[in-house]
């Protein structure tokens, strides 16, 4: 071990060869000792024994940096940051877009070409974070995509069934035939709509929906108009709601007798007689094929010891986006209860 200021006194000449070979020997030593060097410089070697570390001198000569221990092990190494466009750590055949790097506090990625492929944080760990048309597979003993996400289709693909596809046409799940093997079929989104009070207005619509909506149901909670007008449910595209080409019937019954049948061929038809009339029930409507849609819908009046059904159909010119339920004479307004629906695909 040997430490030196690195200047050589002017001096005798068996002192001057003492001091010189101490200098020499602090150089070939690393300037190694229990405490730093007395005298220090920009980017000096100092192997510290008290820690068993080998440091740096920093370029201001203000503080030292470790590299690693002086064992050879590498139990600690300080990095900086970095970006996935220059990660701090890379390699140096890939180019210096390729490597680790550090996105934020406790946080780990890797990049490669200069995008950041894998983010591992706190909570989580996410692959493809930028969101970029980037695949990530899984292969298995004898299948090349055993698992597989399509980024740029947004599915994911297991044993080469979809799950879901874009449009949630081919959504999958597992199942059991009943023997406990599993095998894949279809599933059904199901989503519930917001509830919205039926307290104002000739008509409360649900629009914007999704193109994988293959069944829809209306629900009435309580619902009343100011007036005697039939409720009508009618289906959009486009965001324009058919008014026309329904072919819908409704029939009412009070205490086991039936009423005259009404129909409408402006909308999925429920008859009220009365402004103090109050509805509950569902109508459901079922995409039979392609734009041809078909409903069913069963009612009680919680006024009077009574209720409705019908059904109906309608072929609609696109593909369907919302639906309604609106008075049949467009001035009558809703002045009591909620309506909300259900839509699965």
């Amino acid at each position: 071990m040997a430490q030196h200021d690195y200047i050589i006194a002017n001096q005798s000449g068996a002192a001057f060869r003492s001091d010189l070979n101490n200098g020499l020997a602090a150089i070939v030593s690393q300037n190694s000792g229990a405490a730093q060097p007395s005298t220090t410089y920009a980017y000096q070697w100092w192997a510290d024994t008290t820690t068993g570390l080998l440091k740096i001198r920093n370029a201001a000569n203000n503080a030292w940096i470790t590299l690693f221990q002086l064992d050879g092990e590498w139990t600690t190494l300080a990095l900086e940051n970095g970006t996935a466009a220059a990660p701090s750590l890379y390699f140096k055949d890939s180019g210096t877009d390729t490597g680790i790097f550090s996105p934020g506090a406790d946080q780990l990625g890797i990049a490669t070409n200069g995008v950041e492929r894998v983010e591992f944080g706190t909570t989580e760990v996410v692959f493809n974070d930028g969101g970029a048309d980037v695949d990530f597979r899984v292969e298995g003993d004898t299948k090349l995509n055993l698992f597989k996400v399509d980024a740029g289709a947004d599915t994911v693909i297991i044993d080469g069934l979809t799950h879901p596809s874009a449009d949630g046409s081919a959504d999958q799940a597992l199942v059991t035939d009943g023997s406990g093997a599993l095998s894949f079929a279809s599933r059904s989104r199901l989503v519930l709509g917001t509830s919205v009070a039926s307290t104002s207005g000739i008509s409360i619509s649900f629009t914007s929906l999704p193109t994988w909506v293959r069944k829809i149901t209306f629900m009435l909670l309580g619902v009343s108009t100011n007036g005697t007008a039939n409720f009508l449910f009618r289906l959009s595209t486009g965001a324009v709601f058919a008014s026309s080409g329904y072919v819908s019937n409704n029939q009412s019954l009070q205490g086991g007798v039936s009423s005259a049948a009404t129909s409408s061929t402006n909308g999925f038809i429920i008859t009220q007689s009365l402004a103090t009339r109050v509805t509950t029930g569902t109508y459901q409507f079922v995409n039979y094929s392609g734009n041809e849609w078909v409903g069913t819908g069963v009612f009680a009046y919680e006024d009077v010891v009574a209720g409705s059904f019908g059904a109906g159909r309608i072929s609609l010119g696109g593909v369907l986006d919302g639906v309604q339920i609106a008075t049949a004479n467009g001035t009558d307004t809703f002045d009591q209860g909620a309506v909300n629906i259900i839509y699965e695909g």
